[in-house]
């Protein structure tokens, strides 16, 4: 799976984000902003995308607090949603657009895929998708649309929103998991114990490299004790061995940061088939010793060499790790987000004498509170 899948994204009316214009997106994209300047609205629209392909718009609508919560400002404001996103130069496209409903709902007023092949077409083709052809195209008769229709649906479907905060006692990653459960790494890592067993069995290249980069961030650890329960077959929990100890101990004797890292190693070292087409993850930093970060910074490199990668972050010692180009700062201008990639021409300079994570703290390359 080819590393640059979207080239940009278009976004109007959602959340904080009243309009942004053919952002372009990288392999790598780090979003950086403070607290509040729509990070992780910039980076929920891709969940918003998925949940719609999904069936599950009107899920979202209800968990998000209704419609007026996701519109810019509330219906008075903004009539309607629209995002665009382009694939591979363009050649394929697709664009939504959503209204208000009485009862405080979100419906597809618009559904279109794009195919252009410039070197045959002056113009894209379009076609519309009908809300009521139930995951079937309708009415496309050009088969480079009917195929660039299928490749999109596909792709939303396959990318994720990985969340990986939650490690209290009732965390997803701590609890028994059913061992089937195992197509993929889910995003809240409910299913870490059976991915990982999957992997154990079916991938153990893998599976080394997944154990190795822990090794590095948890030295005393030794491996994982991945068993199904022999009272339960069909479940399976989270153990692993100490070294030079024959006691195995579960997840809760895992450290919050050691337990995020786990579950973010097995993300991103994860075989390609089985990733996301895109993957998404929001503050990955959160509880990681900074050897740990600098580990994770070199885990996204890597991946990103054939997986697109799209991370929310607050810390200056990730960015450190990555080039200017890499990166989108998100600032709040006039009560809605702008986000600007960093120019590494201008920062050459700067680059001399200061890490990038440096420049950020001392305000220069922008993202920090401020004044509307």
């Amino acid at each position: 799976m080819a590393a640059q899948g979207l080239d940009y994204i278009t976004i109007k009316g959602f959340k904080s984000i009243a309009s942004v214009k053919k952002l372009l997106l990288r392999p790598i994209n780090l979003i950086i902003g403070a607290n509040g300047s729509g990070k992780s609205n910039f980076i929920g629209v891709f969940a918003f995308l998925h949940a719609i392909r999904e069936g599950r718009l009107n899920d979202y609508v209800r968990k998000a607090g209704g419609a007026e919560q996701l519109l810019h400002f509330g219906s008075k404001a903004t009539a309607e949603i629209q995002i665009h996103v382009s694939f591979k130069d363009e050649v394929n496209q697709y664009k939504i657009s959503l209204k208000p409903t009485t009862d405080d709902g979100l419906f597809p007023s618009n559904e279109l895929v794009y195919y252009w092949e410039k070197t045959q077409y002056p113009s894209p083709l379009s076609q519309s998708l009908s809300p009521q052809a139930n995951g079937q195209e309708a009415g496309i008769s050009n088969p480079n649309v009917k195929r660039t229709a299928a490749w999109v649906r596909t792709w939303l479907g396959l990318w994720r929103l990985y969340h990986v905060h939650d490690t209290s006692t009732s965390s997803p990653l701590r609890k028994t998991a059913r061992l089937n459960d195992n197509l993929f790494l889910r995003p809240d890592g409910a299913n870490l114990p059976a991915f990982l067993y999957f992997l154990l069995k079916k991938h153990p290249t893998e599976y080394g490299l997944i154990r190795g980069a822990i090794q590095q961030v948890a030295p005393f650890f030794d491996d994982f004790q991945l068993n199904p329960d022999p009272l339960n077959e069909e479940a399976i929990r989270l153990a692993w061995k100490h070294k030079n100890s024959d006691q195995y101990f579960s997840a809760s004797s895992l450290s919050d940061g050691t337990l995020r890292f786990v579950a973010l190693a097995t993300l991103f070292l994860q075989p390609i088939k089985y990733r996301p087409s895109v993957i998404l993850v929001d503050e990955p930093e959160l509880g990681l010793h900074p050897q740990a970060i600098a580990l994770l910074a070199a885990l996204i490199r890597q991946a990103s060499t054939q997986t697109q990668v799209i991370v929310s972050t607050q810390s200056s010692l990730l960015i450190d790790h990555f080039q200017p180009e890499d990166v989108l700062v998100a600032d709040r201008v006039q009560g809605s987000t702008q986000l600007t990639r960093l120019d590494p021409a201008k920062l050459s300079a700067w680059l001399e004498e200061y890490s990038l994570g440096q420049l950020w703290e001392k305000n220069e390359l922008g993202g920090r509170p401020g004044r509307e």
